[in-house]
């Protein structure tokens, strides 16, 4: 076993490690991308939580496959002998539809990976397993290293389940994708999705039309003013991006539905926000209601100040400086982050177009990511060792 070293040095001899063994995180990476995992399908997303407990545990962790109503959780701990507690929190769902791995399969081309969920976020997966794998290692440099891995965050409204075991965490660094030019992700928008249902009455549309109350013209005039709210202060985004009316080709729509996606850097304009969307104009015969529906809170760079200048000085160390990004994408970074365990997101390999066909990571970047995840939790360390 080798003893406690500084973070700086350490962060340089795990990504050397990491470039050297590059291959077996490939190997990895291609096993997890080949397995399709839907948010919706139990069956697949447990197979992979299965493959991935067993691929850890010979890493060194003792894995742990917790039930919950969507898929297993994954909790794998490393423990060590210092102090720091760390979450290395990612998601093994993806948005894609079960078959795309067959039609898509895993690729690498040079410096770039191509499959589905090969940024968002199975590579971020990788780096958080390989650096528990050569953290094993180096005990001094950490207390707990726990490796969460949750089934439903693409399509969960609410917190993960089991977040309250991390509140007393020093640090939580979440695997999703680097951003291109070198970004690490310190601030993240919050967000909430809004349903408004609009009722009116019916009428037949060729013959008694004016006795009916369009919930259909209602939701159009209602869509219009609510779209004027975009960018009305500062990093606010307003779009309403579901919208549906009518019963049938012949009748005065009775019934509609509208959503409305709600963005901001601060939740002070998420609730002038969504007040003004309610702010519904006079529209006779129809009546127009909201729900708010939930709210993913901010993620601000206050909560991720102090990881961003561990993770700095270890980029300068490995010879991949970093920089960060403030993105409008929600992320689980936003629920730990809400609890006050200090959170820095964005720690997986430099990734773009997720969601999409194009999607892909650099290869390269693997390793740099390792090791830069490394030295953040020696870092924390050596801050709790100073403290």
């Amino acid at each position: 076993m080798v003893g406690l070293v500084r973070p700086e040095g350490l962060a340089l001899e795990i990504r050397r490690r990491a470039a050297d063994e590059l291959p077996r995180a490939l190997a990895d990476l291609g096993a997890w991308v080949a397995v399709d995992t839907p948010s919706a399908d139990r069956d697949a997303l447990d197979a992979l939580a299965r493959l991935m407990a067993e691929r850890i545990e010979h890493y060194g962790a003792r894995a742990e496959l917790v039930e919950s109503d969507d898929g297993l959780y994954l909790q794998a701990t490393l423990a060590g002998t210092g102090r720091a507690r760390i979450a290395l929190l990612g998601h093994h769902d993806t948005v894609f539809p079960g078959g795309t791995a067959a039609d898509r399969p895993f690729t690498i081309d040079a410096d770039v990976a191509r499959g589905p969920g090969v940024a968002d976020m199975k590579g971020g997966l990788v780096v958080a397993a390989h650096v528990v794998r050569l953290l094993a290692e180096h005990p001094a440099s950490y207390g707990r290293i726990e490796f969460v891995s949750v089934p439903d965050e693409e399509q969960r409204e609410g917190a993960f389940q089991g977040i309250e075991r991390l509140r007393d965490f020093d640090a939580v660094l979440v695997m999703e994708c680097g951003r291109p030019g070198n970004g690490v992700v310190t601030a993240r928008k919050g967000g909430q999705w809004v349903a408004i249902r609009i009722d009116g009455l019916a009428a037949h549309a060729g013959v008694a039309a004016d006795r009916g109350r369009s919930a259909l013209l209602a939701a159009s005039r209602e869509a219009l003013r609510i779209a004027e709210l975009d960018g009305a202060r500062e990093g606010l985004s307003v779009m309403p991006t579901l919208l549906t009316a009518g019963e049938s080709l012949n009748s005065v729509p009775s019934r509609g539905s509208m959503r409305v996606d709600v963005r901001a850097w601060h939740a002070g304009d998420l609730d002038w926000a969504v007040a003004e969307v309610e702010r519904f104009g006079d529209h006779p015969g129809v009546t127009l209601r909201m729900e708010p529906g939930v709210r993913v809170p901010p993620f601000e760079r206050a909560d991720s100040a102090a990881l961003f200048a561990a993770a700095a000085e270890a980029g300068v160390a490995i010879g991949s400086p970093i920089v960060e990004v403030s993105t409008g994408g929600v992320s689980d970074a936003s629920w730990t982050a809400e609890l006050g365990i200090p959170t820095l997101d964005g720690l997986g390999p430099i990734g773009e177009d997720d969601h999409s066909p194009a999607e892909r990571i650099v290869v390269s970047s693997i390793p740099d990511r390792i090791g830069l995840v490394a030295g953040v939790i020696a870092g924390v360390e050596a801050r709790l060792g100073a403290a």
